[in-house]
């Protein structure tokens, strides 16, 4: 069926009236690696696109036109190379690689952009570009991760998300439970850094994703339900949608 809030679903004619009709262009950034042993590695990925298209469907709601342009599926990955099928591209790649998708968007008349993030390691490379971006672009581009509540209130056994943790778990039975293997049911993986210095934001470095967690998760899977993902779902999307049509973002000035 088709989406009419896809970018890859409309023809060029409707997506020029979007142009014309000023829409808000949502571009999803996730990643493709491992999310230990009970979620898929395309899992970043599917969260920030279902997100994405869940603002859209709801800012349309609104009468604010908006479509979600393609996912960047492969991003900035690096620190989870060593574990099988986690792909990535190096920082500065993935940095021109998301300046060139929003200079083709800016292109066709668009001047609304919004980055939906899904996956921690895109957070620096994607703030950093944006300075090229909105310089040459001359209107602001915004970032933001698609979790824009406060997840406390929310779980058990976390403040907030890590890594294939009791709240992304949660999301993904939400999103789909076939996508989980019920292994969850009995996972948990060390959520700590690696020095107290780090841990405090005083120290920062590279480090791979090994030397936080043996089977790859950071937090308690074990915690998650699908209840627990659709309340998280419903409060982040209805925040997402009162950011997102909130007029004063998009006429501040670069």
């Amino acid at each position: 069926m088709k989406k009419t809030y896809r970018w890859d679903n409309l023809t060029s004619r409707e997506l020029g009236a979007l142009a014309e009709n000023n829409a808000i262009v949502l571009i999803p950034t996730g990643s493709t690696e491992q999310h230990g042993p009970h979620l898929p590695v395309g899992t970043d990925a599917i969260l920030a696109t279902w997100f994405a298209e869940l603002a859209a469907q709801g800012l349309v709601e609104k009468g604010v036109p908006a479509v979600v342009a393609p996912t960047f599926a492969i991003a900035n990955s690096m620190h989870h190379m060593n574990f099988p099928g986690s792909l990535s591209l190096r920082p500065r790649t993935y940095m021109a690689a998301l300046e060139e998708q929003c200079r083709a968007i800016a292109a066709h008349g668009f001047k609304r952009i919004a980055i939906i993030n899904g996956h921690g390691g895109n957070i620096a490379p994607s703030k950093a570009v944006l300075v090229d971006i909105n310089i040459e672009l001359g209107f602001p581009v915004y970032f933001l991760e698609y979790i824009v509540v406060d997840e406390a209130p929310f779980l058990e056994t976390q403040k907030g998300m890590i890594h294939a943790c009791e709240s992304e778990t949660a999301l993904m039975l939400a999103y789909d439970e076939s996508l989980v293997d019920p292994i969850y049911k009995e996972t948990t993986g060390y959520p700590g850094g690696c020095t107290k210095w780090e841990d405090e934001g005083v120290l920062h470095t590279f480090h791979r994703m090994e030397a936080h967690t043996v089977n790859g998760v950071m937090g308690n899977s074990c915690a998650a339900t699908r209840e627990k993902g659709e309340a998280l779902a419903a409060a982040t999307t209805a925040k997402l949608v009162e950011i997102l049509s909130d007029e004063t973002i998009w006429q501040m000035k670069v």
